[in-house]
């Protein structure tokens, strides 16, 4: 149904900057010491794991952006409302692949192409999947990602996927946890998602705007980006999260759940560079594998 979108591309360019690398840092809340996030700033530093996000994205005008904060349909993304009630959009799933790295004070060129769109159905109804293919690439590395959207109908208030009751339960059950060790614990709070959300120029409301998150979309509480969940596990080391120091070759991560703020994400590793990411009360909201 939407043969002409495919192969549709759009680019951008973007310069790695100390000043944007430091914004970063600080919305993290980084716990190393100030030469930690002094190297993590200078020239020629090579850039975290998934720190790709924060760079070349589509910087849509204000006239340009849906009531939901997304970007219209029918710009870069077709009117995938035409095939049925797709009114919610999801970050579904990511496949990134990396070749050298993107450092600190380089031009990146960014490039994407919608690669294929598939309508299936799931236990809540219609489900329909966008992919899109993100090339960014620099003077000394590339970063390939394989990006996953979902489109569904939008449930009565109370029945989001992934609504949770309580901020804190009385005891966490970690059910199908076997061989996984928890290694962080990550709670979000709003001011954090808000300046994730700003970082990587990102407008959906329902990291930011608490009654739309409720009234209109159904969820109990701002959602937290699926991308900054798959950004803390790749960042995720025996000793913790870590930012810095390392590489990867290749990271996967399907979303299972939303997760939500003032909510602890407990997130694990496993061998094999198998991932999960848990909520607070241990169901799996995330699974991911990391090579390299």
């Amino acid at each position: 149904m939407f043969d002409d979108a495919i192969g549709r591309t759009e680019q951008a360019e973007d310069t790695i900057t100390p000043g944007r690398m430091a914004q970063i840092i600080a919305m993290l809340g980084l716990n190393g010491g100030q030469d930690e996030k002094r190297q993590l700033c200078q020239d020629g530093a090579a850039l975290p794991p998934l720190f790709h996000l924060f760079f070349a994205n589509n910087a849509s005008d204000r006239a340009a952006l849906d009531h939901d904060g997304h970007e219209k349909l029918g710009r870069f993304i077709p009117d995938v409302s035409t095939a049925g009630p797709f009114h919610r959009r999801m970050w579904a799933a990511g496949d990134i692949r990396q070749d050298g790295a993107l450092k600190v004070g380089e031009v990146v060129h960014r490039r994407s192409t919608i690669t294929a769109i598939d309508q299936k159905h799931g236990s809540t109804g219609p489900l329909l999947f966008v992919t899109v293919e993100r090339v960014l690439s620099s003077g000394s590395g590339q970063v390939v990602e394989e990006r996953t959207l979902v489109y569904r109908d939008i449930p009565k208030p109370g029945l989001a996927p992934g609504s949770s009751d309580g901020l804190a339960p009385d005891s966490v059950e970690m059910a199908g946890a076997e061989g996984m060790t928890e290694a962080a614990v990550w709670t979000p709070d709003a001011p954090q998602l808000f300046r994730f959300s700003a970082l990587t120029w990102n407008a959906h409301r329902i990291h930011y705007d608490l009654a739309h998150c409720r009234e209109t979309e159904g969820y109990p509480d701002l959602v937290t980006h699926g991308p900054f969940t798959a950004l803390m596990l790749a960042n995720l080391t025996a000793e913790g999260l870590r930012f810095g120091g390392h590489q990867l070759t290749r990271f996967r991560f399907r979303g299972t759940q939303a997760m939500f703020t003032g909510r602890a994400v407990h997130l694990m590793r496993g061998a094999n560079g198998k991932l999960e990411a848990r909520n607070h009360k241990g169901q799996l909201a995330m699974t991911a594998t990391r090579e390299g």
